[in-house]
């Protein structure tokens, strides 16, 4: 989990952005409809309420871009991974719901006050249908964001013609790479990123179909979302978990997983 947020910071943080602006916004509005209605209202209460669903929300995130790096949509057996996401969405929305239900009643007990959640079934039903939106929204964003990737980063391409060499483009230029020059590979969803120096590539391609092309000699699998270049392997150091964690000589962090730990002869 640490390794996906210091992979994807910056999409977690336009997140985390829009949430919070989100929160503010709802929150006031609460205020000055209650001011309408002459009905009054602590000011701090709304903001609770908000901050309580969007802070769980952005907890839950992770995990639904985690699953969708392993089963992504835009594949060939799409319909079925499309319909994987929507028992995933009554878990996600399950665990928002129990989440901000007991955020507001510790920070409502803290203050001598009391928050009544009531009529569960009706409040359960109306929640979900709003997760609902909010769960295809991430999801959406999430592919959104990879597509700023591609575009931003250069896409590869396998080039038939050529067995030893890829194919990659950055702002309209082409040009090749040998698959030595990659330095290590992460999944993206329907895509991996190749990392080649500073430079990161978009090839539409699968893990198993990467490894493959790379090899077993040069690179080893250490995770089932990362290859690395095995000269490129600095040091390993435990994790918890079982797993450990591998730099590599540029200072890289990656997690070398148990199942993957015989492709490095570590037992």
């Amino acid at each position: 989990m640490l390794q996906l947020l210091k992979r994807h910071w910056k999409f977690f943080l336009v997140i985390y952005s829009f949430y919070s602006v989100e929160a503010v916004v709802r929150s006031t509005s609460l205020i000055m409809e209650y001011d309408q209605r002459g009905v009054a209202i602590e000011a701090w209460k709304p903001f609770v309420w908000e901050f309580s669903s969007t802070g769980m929300a952005f907890l839950l995130v992770p995990f639904i871009l985690m699953f969708d790096e392993r089963y992504p949509i835009a594949s060939e057996s799409w319909p079925r991974r499309l319909m994987m996401h929507i028992p995933l969405s009554i878990i996600y929305s399950f665990l928002h719901i129990a989440g901000f239900v007991i955020i507001r009643k510790l920070i409502f007990m803290s203050v001598d006050d009391v928050y009544v959640f009531t009529d569960l079934n009706y409040t359960i039903l109306y929640e979900y249908r709003k997760d609902l939106m909010s769960y295809i929204s991430i999801l959406l964003i999430i592919y959104a964001y990879r597509e700023i990737l591609r575009l931003r980063h250069g896409e590869a391409q396998i080039e038939k013609s050529d067995a030893e060499r890829i194919m990659v483009s950055k702002a309209g230029t082409f040009k090749f790479i040998e698959p030595g020059d990659i330095e290590w590979v992460e999944a993206a969803g329907n895509y991996v990123e190749l990392h080649v120096g500073d430079e990161t590539y978009m090839l539409r391609a699968t893990m198993k179909e990467i490894e493959e092309r790379l090899g077993e000699m040069d690179f080893a699998r250490i995770h089932r979302s990362t290859i690395i270049r095995r000269d490129l392997l600095d040091s390993i150091k435990p994790a918890t978990s079982g797993d450990k964690i591998i730099y590599l000589k540029d200072g890289t962090e990656l997690r070398l997983s148990r199942r993957y730990s015989e492709n490095l002869n570590l037992g």
